[in-house]
């Protein structure tokens, strides 16, 4: 997803949007969603701040998370989100939209 120049939280904001609502809308009821972003964790986790820039993506992710049963918002690590970052490089050189794989690349 092409989403223009942003800043980093903005993206990851972003991509933890389009993560929980693909989630939904397959039907999954329980959920994680890990980060290494501690400002996107904490602008979910905490009350709504209307003057944030990112405010109606933030409400629309919270939105989103109170139609699951159960959900855990998890700060990671740089080091631990490897992969994802790696699939992330991966994703520049394909088309849009979204890819499964039934086994991962090396």
């Amino acid at each position: 997803m092409n989403i223009g120049r942003c800043s980093i939280t903005m993206a990851e904001l972003w991509g933890i949007y389009v993560g929980v609502k693909l989630a939904v809308d397959l039907g999954i009821t329980n959920l994680m969603v890990e980060s290494d972003s501690m400002c996107a964790m904490n602008l979910i986790g905490k009350p709504s701040i209307d003057l944030h820039a990112s405010s109606s993506l933030i409400r629309s992710i919270k939105e989103i998370l109170t139609r699951l049963n159960k959900f855990i918002i998890k700060h990671i690590f740089r080091e631990r989100n490897f992969c994802t970052d790696a699939f992330a490089k991966m994703g520049h050189e394909k088309e849009a939209g979204i890819m499964g794989y039934v086994h991962p690349p090396p």
